[in-house]
Protein backbone atom coordinates (compact mmCIF):
# COMPACT_ATOMS: atom_id res chain seq x y z
CA UNK A 1 0.00 0.00 0.00
CA UNK A 2 2.81 2.39 0.94
CA UNK A 3 4.71 1.53 -2.25
CA UNK A 4 1.58 2.27 -4.28
CA UNK A 5 1.12 5.64 -2.55
CA UNK A 6 4.79 6.45 -3.08
CA UNK A 7 4.53 5.61 -6.80
CA UNK A 8 1.37 7.72 -7.10
CA UNK A 9 3.08 10.63 -5.36
CA UNK A 10 6.06 10.34 -7.71
CA UNK A 11 3.72 10.24 -10.71
CA UNK A 12 1.90 13.39 -9.55
CA UNK A 13 5.24 15.17 -9.06
CA UNK A 14 6.39 14.08 -12.52
CA UNK A 15 3.21 15.36 -14.18
CA UNK A 16 3.16 18.68 -12.32
CA UNK A 17 6.81 19.32 -13.22
CA UNK A 18 6.66 18.10 -16.82
CA UNK A 19 3.78 20.37 -17.93
CA UNK A 20 5.53 23.72 -17.24
CA UNK A 21 8.88 22.33 -18.42
CA UNK A 22 7.38 21.10 -21.71
CA UNK A 23 5.51 24.36 -22.22
CA UNK A 24 8.65 26.46 -21.72
CA UNK A 25 10.66 24.16 -23.98
CA UNK A 26 8.11 24.18 -26.80
CA UNK A 27 6.93 27.78 -26.48
CA UNK A 28 10.19 29.55 -25.62
CA UNK A 29 13.41 27.55 -25.90
CA UNK A 30 12.88 25.92 -29.32
CA UNK A 31 11.57 29.10 -31.07
CA UNK A 32 14.43 31.10 -29.51
CA UNK A 33 17.10 28.69 -30.81
CA UNK A 34 15.49 28.39 -34.27
CA UNK A 35 15.26 32.16 -34.52
CA UNK A 36 18.98 32.57 -33.81
CA UNK A 37 19.75 30.02 -36.50
CA UNK A 38 17.52 31.62 -39.16
CA UNK A 39 18.64 35.15 -38.28
CA UNK A 40 22.26 34.35 -39.09
CA UNK A 41 23.84 34.17 -35.66
CA UNK A 42 26.07 36.74 -33.98
CA UNK A 43 27.58 39.85 -35.60
CA UNK A 44 30.35 41.75 -33.80
CA UNK A 45 29.89 44.65 -36.23
CA UNK A 46 26.30 45.07 -35.03
CA UNK A 47 27.59 45.62 -31.49
CA UNK A 48 30.13 48.18 -32.70
CA UNK A 49 27.54 50.00 -34.83
CA UNK A 50 25.17 50.19 -31.87
CA UNK A 51 27.76 50.93 -29.18
CA UNK A 52 26.25 54.37 -28.52
CA UNK A 53 22.79 52.84 -27.96
CA UNK A 54 24.30 50.22 -25.64
CA UNK A 55 26.12 52.86 -23.59
CA UNK A 56 23.03 55.06 -23.44
CA UNK A 57 20.78 52.16 -22.36
CA UNK A 58 23.15 51.16 -19.55
CA UNK A 59 23.59 54.79 -18.45
CA UNK A 60 19.93 55.82 -18.50
CA UNK A 61 18.88 52.63 -16.68
CA UNK A 62 21.37 53.31 -13.89
CA UNK A 63 20.43 56.98 -13.59
CA UNK A 64 16.69 56.16 -13.68
CA UNK A 65 17.13 53.50 -10.98
CA UNK A 66 19.18 55.83 -8.77
CA UNK A 67 16.61 58.63 -9.04
CA UNK A 68 13.79 56.16 -8.36
CA UNK A 69 15.63 54.98 -5.24
CA UNK A 70 16.12 58.59 -4.08
CA UNK A 71 12.36 59.14 -4.24
CA UNK A 72 11.26 55.62 -3.32
CA UNK A 73 13.31 54.98 -0.15
CA UNK A 74 11.99 58.05 1.73
CA UNK A 75 8.48 57.05 0.66
CA UNK A 76 9.07 53.51 1.92
CA UNK A 77 10.27 54.94 5.24
CA UNK A 78 7.15 57.08 5.67
CA UNK A 79 4.88 54.13 4.89
CA UNK A 80 6.73 51.52 6.92
CA UNK A 81 8.31 53.34 9.88
CA UNK A 82 6.24 56.38 10.82
CA UNK A 83 2.96 57.01 12.62
CA UNK A 84 0.93 57.90 9.57
CA UNK A 85 -2.88 57.81 9.58
CA UNK A 86 -4.06 54.35 8.37
CA UNK A 87 -6.42 55.86 5.76
CA UNK A 88 -3.69 58.14 4.34
CA UNK A 89 -1.29 55.19 4.36
CA UNK A 90 -3.78 53.01 2.48
CA UNK A 91 -4.56 55.70 -0.10
CA UNK A 92 -0.85 56.41 -0.64
CA UNK A 93 -0.08 52.72 -1.09
CA UNK A 94 -2.94 52.16 -3.54
CA UNK A 95 -2.17 55.32 -5.53
CA UNK A 96 1.54 54.52 -5.69
CA UNK A 97 0.80 50.96 -6.84
CA UNK A 98 -1.51 51.93 -9.70
CA UNK A 99 1.30 53.00 -12.11
CA UNK A 100 2.82 49.53 -11.89
CA UNK A 101 -0.32 47.79 -13.21
CA UNK A 102 -0.78 50.26 -16.06
CA UNK A 103 1.08 50.04 -19.39
CA UNK A 104 3.89 52.43 -20.21
CA UNK A 105 1.80 54.09 -22.91
CA UNK A 106 -0.86 55.06 -20.33
CA UNK A 107 1.77 56.57 -18.06
CA UNK A 108 3.29 58.39 -21.03
CA UNK A 109 -0.08 60.04 -21.80
CA UNK A 110 -0.26 61.40 -18.24
CA UNK A 111 3.23 62.86 -18.62
CA UNK A 112 2.37 64.19 -22.06
CA UNK A 113 -0.56 66.16 -20.59
CA UNK A 114 1.43 67.49 -17.63
CA UNK A 115 4.93 68.08 -19.06
CA UNK A 116 4.07 68.60 -22.75
CA UNK A 117 4.38 71.97 -24.49
CA UNK A 118 0.70 72.65 -23.71
CA UNK A 119 0.85 70.71 -20.43
CA UNK A 120 -0.12 71.92 -16.97
CA UNK A 121 3.42 72.42 -15.62
CA UNK A 122 4.75 73.96 -18.83
CA UNK A 123 1.98 76.57 -18.79
CA UNK A 124 2.53 77.32 -15.09
CA UNK A 125 6.26 77.82 -15.67
CA UNK A 126 5.54 80.21 -18.55
CA UNK A 127 3.44 82.36 -16.21
CA UNK A 128 6.61 82.94 -14.17
CA UNK A 129 8.71 83.64 -17.26
CA UNK A 130 10.31 80.19 -17.60
CA UNK A 131 10.04 78.79 -21.11
CA UNK A 132 11.17 75.26 -20.25
CA UNK A 133 10.76 72.40 -22.71
CA UNK A 134 10.59 69.04 -20.92
CA UNK A 135 8.90 66.70 -23.40
CA UNK A 136 11.21 64.96 -25.92
CA UNK A 137 14.24 65.42 -23.68
CA UNK A 138 16.37 63.08 -21.59
CA UNK A 139 14.82 64.64 -18.48
CA UNK A 140 11.37 63.50 -19.64
CA UNK A 141 12.64 59.93 -20.05
CA UNK A 142 14.11 59.93 -16.53
CA UNK A 143 10.96 61.42 -14.98
CA UNK A 144 8.82 58.87 -16.82
CA UNK A 145 10.92 56.00 -15.49
CA UNK A 146 10.82 57.34 -11.93
CA UNK A 147 7.06 57.72 -12.20
CA UNK A 148 6.62 54.20 -13.57
CA UNK A 149 8.94 52.34 -11.16
CA UNK A 150 8.41 54.34 -7.97
CA UNK A 151 5.87 51.72 -6.65
CA UNK A 152 8.56 49.01 -6.57
CA UNK A 153 10.41 50.72 -3.73
CA UNK A 154 7.21 51.55 -1.85
CA UNK A 155 6.06 47.93 -1.96
CA UNK A 156 9.34 46.00 -1.56
CA UNK A 157 11.30 48.28 0.78
CA UNK A 158 8.20 49.65 2.55
CA UNK A 159 6.98 46.17 3.49
CA UNK A 160 10.48 45.18 4.67
CA UNK A 161 10.63 48.31 6.84
CA UNK A 162 7.14 47.72 8.19
CA UNK A 163 7.93 44.13 9.16
CA UNK A 164 11.28 44.91 10.79
CA UNK A 165 11.53 43.78 14.40
CA UNK A 166 11.08 46.89 16.56
CA UNK A 167 13.07 45.32 19.38
CA UNK A 168 16.26 45.62 17.29
CA UNK A 169 15.81 49.39 17.16
CA UNK A 170 14.89 49.65 20.85
CA UNK A 171 17.96 47.61 21.84
CA UNK A 172 20.24 49.90 19.81
CA UNK A 173 18.73 53.01 21.42
CA UNK A 174 19.15 51.55 24.93
CA UNK A 175 22.83 51.02 24.08
CA UNK A 176 23.10 54.75 23.39
CA UNK A 177 22.96 54.74 19.59
CA UNK A 178 21.91 58.00 17.92
CA UNK A 179 19.18 58.14 15.25
CA UNK A 180 21.82 58.14 12.50
CA UNK A 181 23.65 55.17 14.06
CA UNK A 182 20.38 53.23 14.37
CA UNK A 183 19.60 53.98 10.74
CA UNK A 184 23.07 53.23 9.34
CA UNK A 185 24.13 50.36 11.63
CA UNK A 186 20.82 48.55 12.25
CA UNK A 187 18.14 49.40 9.71
CA UNK A 188 20.15 49.70 6.49
CA UNK A 189 21.97 46.32 6.88
CA UNK A 190 18.61 44.59 7.50
CA UNK A 191 16.93 46.41 4.61
CA UNK A 192 19.82 46.10 2.15
CA UNK A 193 18.54 42.93 0.41
CA UNK A 194 15.14 44.57 -0.18
CA UNK A 195 16.74 47.82 -1.39
CA UNK A 196 19.06 46.00 -3.79
CA UNK A 197 16.23 43.87 -5.11
CA UNK A 198 14.05 46.93 -5.78
CA UNK A 199 17.01 48.72 -7.40
CA UNK A 200 17.94 45.85 -9.74
CA UNK A 201 14.31 45.19 -10.69
CA UNK A 202 13.97 48.87 -11.55
CA UNK A 203 17.20 48.64 -13.55
CA UNK A 204 15.84 45.73 -15.59
CA UNK A 205 12.55 47.50 -16.29
CA UNK A 206 14.25 50.72 -17.37
CA UNK A 207 16.92 48.85 -19.36
CA UNK A 208 14.18 47.26 -21.51
CA UNK A 209 12.04 50.41 -21.67
CA UNK A 210 10.17 50.90 -24.94
CA UNK A 211 6.97 52.98 -25.05
CA UNK A 212 8.03 55.41 -22.30
CA UNK A 213 11.27 56.18 -24.17
CA UNK A 214 9.64 56.63 -27.58
CA UNK A 215 6.63 58.68 -26.43
CA UNK A 216 8.46 60.95 -23.95
CA UNK A 217 11.94 61.10 -25.47
CA UNK A 218 11.51 60.27 -29.12
CA UNK A 219 13.68 58.18 -31.43
CA UNK A 220 16.75 60.22 -30.40
CA UNK A 221 16.81 58.43 -27.04
CA UNK A 222 16.35 54.88 -28.33
CA UNK A 223 17.22 51.99 -26.03
CA UNK A 224 18.37 48.52 -27.08
CA UNK A 225 14.75 47.35 -26.92
CA UNK A 226 13.79 50.00 -29.48
CA UNK A 227 16.80 49.10 -31.66
CA UNK A 228 15.85 45.40 -31.69
CA UNK A 229 12.32 46.34 -32.73
CA UNK A 230 13.59 48.68 -35.47
CA UNK A 231 15.92 46.04 -36.91
CA UNK A 232 13.29 43.29 -36.85
CA UNK A 233 10.28 45.29 -38.12
CA UNK A 234 11.56 48.35 -40.01
CA UNK A 235 14.94 47.56 -41.62
CA UNK A 236 14.62 43.73 -41.48
CA UNK A 237 18.26 43.34 -40.42
CA UNK A 238 17.59 40.15 -38.47
CA UNK A 239 21.26 39.41 -37.81
CA UNK A 240 21.73 42.76 -36.06
CA UNK A 241 18.47 42.23 -34.15
CA UNK A 242 19.53 38.77 -32.95
CA UNK A 243 22.98 40.08 -31.93
CA UNK A 244 21.51 42.86 -29.80
CA UNK A 245 18.97 40.40 -28.44
CA UNK A 246 21.75 38.05 -27.27
CA UNK A 247 23.69 40.92 -25.70
CA UNK A 248 20.60 42.18 -23.90
CA UNK A 249 19.76 38.66 -22.69
CA UNK A 250 23.26 38.17 -21.27
CA UNK A 251 23.25 41.59 -19.61
CA UNK A 252 19.78 41.18 -18.07
CA UNK A 253 20.66 37.67 -16.86
CA UNK A 254 23.64 39.05 -14.95
CA UNK A 255 21.50 41.80 -13.40
CA UNK A 256 18.73 39.29 -12.76
CA UNK A 257 21.13 37.20 -10.69
CA UNK A 258 21.30 40.00 -8.12
CA UNK A 259 17.50 40.09 -7.82
CA UNK A 260 17.34 36.36 -7.11
CA UNK A 261 19.97 36.15 -4.37
CA UNK A 262 18.75 34.97 -0.99
CA UNK A 263 16.43 37.58 0.41
CA UNK A 264 16.05 38.65 4.00
CA UNK A 265 13.09 36.83 5.49
CA UNK A 266 10.67 38.95 7.50
CA UNK A 267 7.98 37.72 9.82
CA UNK A 268 5.12 39.92 10.93
CA UNK A 269 6.20 40.93 14.42
CA UNK A 270 3.73 42.00 17.09
CA UNK A 271 5.90 44.98 18.00
CA UNK A 272 6.68 47.76 15.54
CA UNK A 273 8.85 50.72 16.40
CA UNK A 274 7.15 53.67 14.70
CA UNK A 275 8.64 57.15 14.64
CA UNK A 276 6.71 60.42 14.73
CA UNK A 277 5.77 61.56 11.23
CA UNK A 278 8.58 63.98 10.23
CA UNK A 279 8.09 67.50 8.91
CA UNK A 280 9.96 66.63 5.72
CA UNK A 281 7.30 63.98 5.10
CA UNK A 282 4.81 66.71 4.14
CA UNK A 283 7.32 68.10 1.63
CA UNK A 284 7.81 64.58 0.27
CA UNK A 285 4.07 64.12 -0.23
CA UNK A 286 3.95 67.42 -2.15
CA UNK A 287 6.83 66.35 -4.44
CA UNK A 288 5.43 62.84 -4.99
CA UNK A 289 1.99 64.32 -5.69
CA UNK A 290 3.43 66.67 -8.32
CA UNK A 291 5.62 64.01 -9.96
CA UNK A 292 3.51 60.89 -9.54
CA UNK A 293 -0.11 61.50 -8.69
CA UNK A 294 -0.92 64.58 -10.81
CA UNK A 295 0.22 62.84 -14.06
CA UNK A 296 -1.71 59.77 -12.90
CA UNK A 297 -4.92 61.79 -12.44
CA UNK A 298 -4.41 63.55 -15.77
CA UNK A 299 -3.95 60.19 -17.48
CA UNK A 300 -7.25 58.99 -16.03
CA UNK A 301 -9.05 62.18 -17.14
CA UNK A 302 -7.27 62.43 -20.51
CA UNK A 303 -10.37 61.47 -22.48
CA UNK A 304 -12.18 64.54 -21.13
CA UNK A 305 -9.40 67.04 -21.94
CA UNK A 306 -8.88 68.83 -25.24
CA UNK A 307 -5.55 69.97 -26.67
CA UNK A 308 -5.49 73.01 -24.37
CA UNK A 309 -6.43 71.07 -21.21
CA UNK A 310 -10.05 72.24 -21.13
CA UNK A 311 -12.96 69.91 -20.31
CA UNK A 312 -14.51 68.47 -23.47
CA UNK A 313 -16.25 65.37 -24.86
CA UNK A 314 -14.70 65.88 -28.29
CA UNK A 315 -12.20 63.04 -27.81
CA UNK A 316 -14.96 60.47 -27.32
CA UNK A 317 -16.90 61.82 -30.30
CA UNK A 318 -13.80 61.48 -32.47
CA UNK A 319 -13.25 57.92 -31.20
CA UNK A 320 -16.63 56.82 -32.53
CA UNK A 321 -16.78 59.06 -35.62
CA UNK A 322 -13.23 58.89 -37.03
CA UNK A 323 -12.17 56.08 -39.37
CA UNK A 324 -9.88 54.18 -37.01
CA UNK A 325 -9.07 51.61 -39.70
CA UNK A 326 -7.65 54.36 -41.91
CA UNK A 327 -5.51 55.69 -39.06
CA UNK A 328 -4.09 52.47 -37.56
CA UNK A 329 -5.23 49.61 -39.82
CA UNK A 330 -8.04 48.24 -37.63
CA UNK A 331 -11.51 49.29 -36.51
CA UNK A 332 -12.77 49.66 -32.94
CA UNK A 333 -14.69 46.36 -32.89
CA UNK A 334 -11.71 44.37 -34.19
CA UNK A 335 -9.39 46.00 -31.67
CA UNK A 336 -11.70 45.11 -28.76
CA UNK A 337 -12.24 41.58 -30.08
CA UNK A 338 -8.56 40.73 -30.58
CA UNK A 339 -7.51 42.45 -27.35
CA UNK A 340 -9.97 40.33 -25.35
CA UNK A 341 -9.18 37.09 -27.22
CA UNK A 342 -5.42 37.49 -26.77
CA UNK A 343 -5.67 38.63 -23.13
CA UNK A 344 -8.15 35.93 -22.06
CA UNK A 345 -6.41 33.09 -23.93
CA UNK A 346 -2.90 34.01 -22.77
CA UNK A 347 -4.11 34.50 -19.20
CA UNK A 348 -5.79 31.09 -19.13
CA UNK A 349 -2.58 29.51 -20.45
CA UNK A 350 -0.47 31.25 -17.80
CA UNK A 351 -2.81 30.36 -14.94
CA UNK A 352 -3.17 26.69 -15.94
CA UNK A 353 0.58 26.18 -16.47
CA UNK A 354 1.35 27.90 -13.17
CA UNK A 355 -1.19 25.85 -11.23
CA UNK A 356 1.10 22.89 -11.94
CA UNK A 357 4.35 24.85 -11.58
CA UNK A 358 3.22 26.52 -8.36
CA UNK A 359 2.19 23.23 -6.76
CA UNK A 360 5.49 21.56 -7.64
CA UNK A 361 7.54 24.54 -6.45
CA UNK A 362 5.56 24.89 -3.20
CA UNK A 363 6.74 21.41 -2.24
CA UNK A 364 10.33 22.63 -2.16
CA UNK A 365 11.21 21.49 -5.68
CA UNK A 366 13.60 23.61 -7.75
CA UNK A 367 11.29 24.95 -10.47
CA UNK A 368 11.44 28.61 -9.44
CA UNK A 369 14.32 29.69 -11.68
CA UNK A 370 12.98 27.80 -14.69
CA UNK A 371 9.60 29.54 -14.65
CA UNK A 372 11.32 32.91 -14.21
CA UNK A 373 13.34 32.49 -17.44
CA UNK A 374 10.89 34.69 -19.42
CA UNK A 375 11.61 37.50 -16.93
CA UNK A 376 15.24 37.47 -18.14
CA UNK A 377 14.00 38.09 -21.69
CA UNK A 378 12.46 41.36 -22.81
CA UNK A 379 9.08 41.45 -24.53
CA UNK A 380 10.67 42.25 -27.90
CA UNK A 381 13.13 39.36 -27.49
CA UNK A 382 10.35 36.85 -26.77
CA UNK A 383 8.31 38.18 -29.70
CA UNK A 384 11.33 38.23 -32.04
CA UNK A 385 11.75 34.50 -31.36
CA UNK A 386 8.51 33.99 -33.32
CA UNK A 387 9.37 36.10 -36.38
CA UNK A 388 10.42 33.02 -38.38
CA UNK A 389 7.85 30.61 -36.90
CA UNK A 390 5.19 29.85 -39.51
CA UNK A 391 2.01 29.87 -37.42
CA UNK A 392 -0.97 32.31 -37.40
CA UNK A 393 -0.20 35.75 -35.95
CA UNK A 394 -3.05 35.43 -33.44
CA UNK A 395 -1.56 32.23 -32.02
CA UNK A 396 1.90 33.83 -31.88
CA UNK A 397 0.57 36.73 -29.84
CA UNK A 398 -1.34 34.47 -27.44
CA UNK A 399 1.76 32.37 -26.74
CA UNK A 400 4.06 35.40 -26.44
CA UNK A 401 1.69 37.14 -24.02
CA UNK A 402 1.38 33.98 -21.91
CA UNK A 403 5.17 33.80 -21.63
CA UNK A 404 5.43 37.47 -20.66
CA UNK A 405 2.79 36.93 -17.95
CA UNK A 406 4.22 33.64 -16.70
CA UNK A 407 6.62 34.91 -13.97
CA UNK A 408 4.18 37.25 -12.18
CA UNK A 409 1.35 34.69 -12.31
CA UNK A 410 3.72 32.06 -10.92
CA UNK A 411 4.64 34.25 -7.94
CA UNK A 412 0.99 34.82 -7.00
CA UNK A 413 -0.22 31.24 -7.47
CA UNK A 414 2.79 29.67 -5.75
CA UNK A 415 2.03 31.85 -2.71
CA UNK A 416 -1.52 30.50 -2.79
CA UNK A 417 -0.28 26.91 -2.78
CA UNK A 418 2.12 27.62 0.10
CA UNK A 419 -0.67 29.13 2.20
CA UNK A 420 -2.75 25.93 2.18
CA UNK A 421 -2.06 24.18 5.53
CA UNK A 422 -0.53 20.75 4.99
CA UNK A 423 -2.73 19.41 7.80
CA UNK A 424 -5.87 20.06 5.70
CA UNK A 425 -4.40 18.20 2.73
CA UNK A 426 -3.33 15.29 4.96
CA UNK A 427 -6.81 15.11 6.53
CA UNK A 428 -8.42 14.97 3.08
CA UNK A 429 -6.09 12.15 2.02
CA UNK A 430 -6.84 10.22 5.23
CA UNK A 431 -10.54 10.48 4.36
CA UNK A 432 -9.77 8.82 1.04
CA UNK A 433 -9.78 11.86 -1.24
CA UNK A 434 -7.71 11.37 -4.38
CA UNK A 435 -5.46 14.02 -5.87
CA UNK A 436 -8.09 15.37 -8.27
CA UNK A 437 -10.72 15.48 -5.54
CA UNK A 438 -8.74 17.39 -2.90
CA UNK A 439 -7.40 19.78 -5.53
CA UNK A 440 -10.89 20.56 -6.89
CA UNK A 441 -12.76 20.50 -3.56
CA UNK A 442 -10.15 21.99 -1.21
CA UNK A 443 -7.16 23.60 -2.93
CA UNK A 444 -8.91 25.61 -5.65
CA UNK A 445 -11.65 27.01 -3.34
CA UNK A 446 -8.98 28.05 -0.81
CA UNK A 447 -6.88 29.62 -3.59
CA UNK A 448 -9.72 31.37 -5.42
CA UNK A 449 -8.58 34.87 -4.41
CA UNK A 450 -5.00 34.14 -5.48
CA UNK A 451 -6.20 32.69 -8.79
CA UNK A 452 -8.42 35.71 -9.42
CA UNK A 453 -5.60 38.11 -8.53
CA UNK A 454 -3.22 36.28 -10.87
CA UNK A 455 -5.89 36.33 -13.59
CA UNK A 456 -6.42 40.09 -13.24
CA UNK A 457 -2.70 40.92 -13.21
CA UNK A 458 -2.08 38.70 -16.22
CA UNK A 459 -5.07 40.13 -18.08
CA UNK A 460 -4.08 43.76 -17.48
CA UNK A 461 -0.44 43.10 -18.41
CA UNK A 462 -1.59 41.44 -21.64
CA UNK A 463 -3.95 44.29 -22.58
CA UNK A 464 -1.22 46.84 -21.89
CA UNK A 465 1.68 44.95 -23.51
CA UNK A 466 3.12 47.10 -26.29
CA UNK A 467 6.63 46.28 -27.54
CA UNK A 468 6.23 42.53 -28.07
CA UNK A 469 2.84 42.99 -29.73
CA UNK A 470 4.22 45.68 -32.06
CA UNK A 471 6.94 43.27 -33.16
CA UNK A 472 4.44 40.66 -34.39
CA UNK A 473 1.05 42.35 -34.88
CA UNK A 474 -0.34 42.74 -38.39
CA UNK A 475 -3.62 44.61 -39.08
CA UNK A 476 -6.41 43.89 -38.38
CA UNK A 477 -4.97 41.71 -35.59
CA UNK A 478 -3.82 44.18 -32.98
CA UNK A 479 -4.49 45.19 -29.38
CA UNK A 480 -5.48 48.24 -27.36
CA UNK A 481 -1.95 49.28 -26.40
CA UNK A 482 -0.65 49.07 -29.97
CA UNK A 483 -3.57 51.14 -31.27
CA UNK A 484 -2.96 53.82 -28.60
CA UNK A 485 0.79 53.79 -29.34
CA UNK A 486 0.21 54.20 -33.09
CA UNK A 487 -2.32 56.97 -32.50
CA UNK A 488 0.12 58.83 -30.23
CA UNK A 489 2.98 58.30 -32.71
CA UNK A 490 0.87 59.73 -35.57
CA UNK A 491 -0.21 62.70 -33.38
CA UNK A 492 -3.85 61.56 -33.20
CA UNK A 493 -3.71 62.15 -29.47
CA UNK A 494 -7.41 62.91 -28.96
CA UNK A 495 -8.58 59.40 -29.90
CA UNK A 496 -5.67 57.84 -27.99
CA UNK A 497 -6.66 59.71 -24.84
CA UNK A 498 -10.31 58.66 -25.13
CA UNK A 499 -9.26 55.00 -25.36
CA UNK A 500 -6.84 55.51 -22.49
CA UNK A 501 -9.58 56.77 -20.15
CA UNK A 502 -11.74 53.70 -20.84
CA UNK A 503 -8.78 51.44 -20.12
CA UNK A 504 -7.75 53.36 -17.01
CA UNK A 505 -11.21 53.04 -15.43
CA UNK A 506 -11.29 49.34 -16.30
CA UNK A 507 -7.87 48.56 -14.79
CA UNK A 508 -8.36 50.64 -11.64
CA UNK A 509 -11.73 48.93 -11.04
CA UNK A 510 -10.03 45.53 -11.21
CA UNK A 511 -7.23 46.77 -8.96
CA UNK A 512 -9.74 47.92 -6.33
CA UNK A 513 -11.38 44.48 -6.42
CA UNK A 514 -7.97 42.89 -5.80
CA UNK A 515 -7.39 45.14 -2.79
CA UNK A 516 -10.83 44.17 -1.40
CA UNK A 517 -10.01 40.48 -1.85
CA UNK A 518 -6.66 40.96 -0.08
CA UNK A 519 -8.46 42.59 2.82
CA UNK A 520 -10.88 39.63 3.02
CA UNK A 521 -7.93 37.21 2.84
CA UNK A 522 -6.19 38.92 5.77
CA UNK A 523 -9.45 38.99 7.75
Amino acid sequence: MRKRQKKLKSLVSLITASIPILYLALALLIPFILNLRFAGGFSFNALVDNSSKIKFTIYQAFLSSALTALLGIPGAYLVGRTKIHPVIKKVFRVMSSIPFVLPGITMAIGFFLVFGNKGLYSQLLRLFGFNVRILYTFTAVLLGHVFYNFPLFIRIVGEAWENMDGYLIEAAKIDGASKWQVFSKVEIPVLLPAILRAFFLTYIYTFTSFSVVLILGGIKYSTLEVAIYMYSRITFDFKAASTLMLFQLLFISVIGFFTSVKRESFDKHHYQHLEKFPLWGYFFFVISTLLIFVPLIYSALSGFLDYYGNFSLTNFKMLFLEDLEYLVGTDLKSMIFYTLIIALSSTLKSVVVNMFAGYYSSKGKKLYYLVLIPAALSSVTIAFSYVFINIPVLLKLIVVHSLINLPIVFGIIETGWRNIPQSIIDAAKVDGAGTMKWVSKIAIPMMKNYIFTAFVYSFTISVGETSGTLTLAEPPITTFSVVVFRLMSSRNTEIAMALNTFYFVFVVSLFIIIEILRKEERA
